[in-house]
């Protein structure tokens, strides 16, 4: 299984819950041959599927300091400690890649949406909401660009 696409965030939390938003509505029209799994807050659970992949992308609310709704791509370099904004809870995806040895960590990318509002609600902020249909064809985008690097 060389991809999985991890769906990150606390659905109580208006915009925290994009990348799970996000991972649930790939499922319709899931990117040939990913995996994908709703980790919420809890990325240690995708931990056995982390390390069966060679690529994994993640999707989550990420404090970047621009405007609601723009979207950032962060690669997690292998050997060093990854420069990716903080996430708004407690994200731990470059702790997981890094507790793997060296050899067998997979290429990680985030992809990340700069929250509007995070209160309790379950539903996406307007401004996130309108950012989805780009944010899902960043996640798609990069999952050709990995299939093609794989061909």
């Amino acid at each position: 299984m060389p991809l999985v696409i991890l769906g990150l965030g606390n659905l109580l939390l208006t915009d925290d819950g994009v990348g799970v938003h996000a991972v649930r509505a790939l499922c319709a029209d899931p990117p040939p041959g990913a995996e994908l799994l709703d980790v919420g807050t809890a990325v240690f659970t995708a931990q056995a599927a982390v390390e069966r992949a060679t690529e994994v992308i993640a999707i989550d609310a990420i404090e970047m300091g621009q405007p609601p709704g723009t979207i950032g791509r962060f690669e997690l370099a292998a050997g060093a400690s990854p420069a990716v904004p903080s996430s708004l809870h407690d994200f731990d995806l470059p702790a997981l890649v890094r507790s793997m040895p060296l050899a067998r960590r997979p290429r990680a990318v985030v992809i990340g949406v700069q929250p509007e509002r995070v209160e309790p609600g379950l539903e996406l902020s307007a401004t996130v909401s309108a950012a989805m249909p780009a944010l899902l064809q960043a996640v798609r985008d990069a999952a050709v660009r990995i299939s093609e690097d794989d061909s």
